[in-house]
Order: C-alpha cells, then structure tokens, then sequence
C-alpha cells in the first residue's frame, strides 16, 4: 500500500517523475512540431512530468513535516474512523494485549494508538498515549494487572494545522525529547496525551465547539481526560497543555478556560486569538470571538495556572500576538515570556526549545510520589 508518510511512496514518486523526464528528452525529437497528435503529446507529456513533480515534491515535505498522516486526511476523508472507533461505553482499562501491541521506543517509552468515539463530543479520532520509560517497565513486568501508579505528572500535546499527533513523535523529537529529560533524571515521569485536533475534514476548526458544528475543544478536554481515566485509569490531578503553532493557541485556550482541568500551559509559536477558516460566517467569527475571549476569561475567572510562551522575534504574527497578549495578561495569570532569536515559523526553529518547555512545566508541579495504599 502505497502511504502518504512512507519512503517507498516518495521514492516512487520520485522515480516516475524521473523515468517520465528522461523518455520526454529522449523520445522528444520524434514528437514532430507540425501533427496535432504530436503536439498533444508534448503537451501531455510537460504536464504529466510536472503534476508528478509537484506531488513528489509534496511528499517529500509532508514526509519532514509530518502535515498528513494518510490520503485520507490530505483529502479530507475520516470516514473510516467512525466505523472502527471504539464506543465510551466499551473503552476498558489497558490490558496485556495493549501492552504487547505497543510501540516500544530505543529510549523504553511505550506508544498507544487508539482510535475512539469522544464521550461527550461524539469526534471519531485518533488520540496516542505514550508512558514515560519507568512506568512502561511496571507495566510489562506486571501485565496481568497493569497500573501507572501515582508517581507520574500528565501532559495533553497539540500539532498544528495541518498537523497530525504523530509530528511530536516524529518530526518534532517531542517524545525523545521527553523520554531523555526523564531517563537523566531532570523531569518526573510524564504520561503524553496526543490527540487529533484537526477532526473536521479540509476545516481549521482552532480547536473550538462550533454551534451546530464539531466540538473540538469538548474533544480534547473532557473526552480526553475522561478517556485516560478509563483506559490508564489516571486520577483526577490537573494536567498540563503544550502544543506549537495552532496548537500552542489550543493550549493556551483549554487551560485558560478549563482551571480544573489543566495547571500550566505552554504555546510555542502560538498565537491568543482563533484565526477561523474561509467558510465560518461572519455572525459566527463574532460569536466565537467573543466566546473566545482569553482575556475577557481571565478578567471573568482569577487564574491559578501559569503559562510559558515561546515565540520567534523573527516570527512577525506569532511574536506580535504574544506581545499582545502579554500587554493585557501580564496582571491576569503568571507567564514567562521565552524569545527565540533566530528563525522563522517553522519545526526546525522550535525543536531545540521543546526540552525547556518540559523542564519549565517540571518545576511547576510537585514532583509526584508513589504511595503505598
């Protein structure tokens, strides 16, 4: 099968746009200037090596950034999530077969994929959990009753858009990044919670709850916090928001919005107010808008979280919302403001950075400790 992510696919690509190119130059003198059947087939033939050129290009840069994860999702088809979803009803507790059906990592962190019906939202979508390396290891040295304990901190990741959950395990380093701060001793053990954000096929939904529409951010605060409840059986401590880009405005909405759900957040390169899609209507941006409002959340709700923005000076839109934002929310909630110097919106600029955001969100929780019951 050919995979939108996978090398194979790209090298194809690649190859036909080469094979094509090399028989147009070759057999180029005998499709004669002066016949229309000739004069077709040069046009078909530029147009053949430049439609594979494009796509092959395409593939190659979704494969770096991890943007896609399948076709279906560059062509906006999810249909086949809501046949095989799990039901909140049937969700059970991880057991020995999740276990041995996970993805183990060279740094011993275990990888779930699961695709589940929201509780509440009723999205059909993909969501990863990954465990830290010492609690993998209790897991696979007791997989008859599987259990993280209570040594452990949560934090939920967001991609951006386009963007899938599996760029912060590929493209982004996040998880390598994590599982090294954790097996040198500089964080707790920190379960990742990764679900999809972009839900909605073709749509930007910035993580809201449209009227009528996809209830995004019910997706990826009540749903999650309730699926990880059922299926790791975590307790009820807050847990922390880190996303880039889109996704950073996602973290910063759902704990500025949900202080009992989530601690500390941490928008890398991301901006404070939702920036909508072509289709949304102008009665509903303003809606939405206000709804939105992180200040006017905040001015409404005294905040106990904290919140630690990163932003590229070099990034005009993200920087000059940051600062923004930062202008009326310094008096409002905690931040700490972290610049990057160089670079622009981009995966390569924020990867070093993504180490000091999980040590930052470290110092902020107490370091948990197992209890004997």
């Amino acid at each position: 099968m050919l995979l939108i992510s996978s090398l194979s696919t790209e090298i194809l690509f690649w190859l036909v746009t080469l094979v094509a190119l090399v028989l147009t130059v070759v057999f180029w003198h005998k499709l004669t200037p002066t016949k229309w059947q000739h004069i077709t087939g040069r046009v078909s033939a530029i147009i053949f090596i430049q439609v594979f050129a494009l796509a092959s290009t395409g593939i190659t840069i979704n494969r770096a950034g991890e943007f896609y994860a399948s076709w279906g999702d560059l062509f906006g088809s999810k249909n086949q999530l809501s046949k095989i979803a799990i039901a909140p009803n049937l969700l059970a507790q991880i057991s020995a077969k999740d276990i041995a059906q996970a993805r183990r990592t060279a740094g011993g962190s275990l990888i779930f994929r699961e695709v589940i019906k929201g509780a509440t939202s009723g999205i059909s979508d993909v969501v990863f959990v990954v465990l830290p390396p010492k609690i993998a290891a209790q897991m696979e040295a007791n997989p008859s009753s599987p259990s993280v304990g209570n040594d452990y901190q949560v934090v939920e990741l967001f991609p951006g858009y386009p963007g899938v959950p599996q760029t912060w395990i590929g493209s982004m380093d996040g998880i390598t990044t994590l599982e090294n701060l954790e097996n040198a001793g500089r964080v707790q053990n920190t379960i990742a919670i990764i679900p999809a954000i972009n839900v909605a096929p073709g749509e930007d939904t910035e993580c809201l709850n449209f009227v009528g529409g996809p209830q995004v951010e019910t997706w990826i605060t009540s749903d999650m916090h309730e699926f990880a409840t059922r299926f790791l059986g975590v307790d009820a401590r807050p847990w922390n928001s880190f996303g880039y880009s889109t996704g950073g405005w996602c973290a910063s909405q759902v704990a500025i919005r949900h202080p009992d759900l989530y601690s500390n957040a941490v928008s890398l390169a991301g901006y404070f107010k939702p920036l909508f899609s072509l289709g949304v209507s102008k009665r509903e941006k303003n809606f939405l808008t206000n709804e939105y409002d992180l200040i006017a959340s905040l001015k409404k709700t005294p905040s106990t979280q904290h919140l630690l923005i990163i932003a590229s000076q070099k990034d005009k839109f993200t920087n000059a919302a940051a600062q923004n934002f930062m202008k009326d929310a310094s008096t409002l909630i905690p931040i700490r403001y972290i610049p990057i110097p160089i670079g622009g919106h981009n995966t390569n600029v924020w990867k070093p950075f993504v180490s000091t955001a999980f040590e930052w969100i470290n110092e902020q929780n107490p370091i948990a400790v197992a209890t004997t019951p």
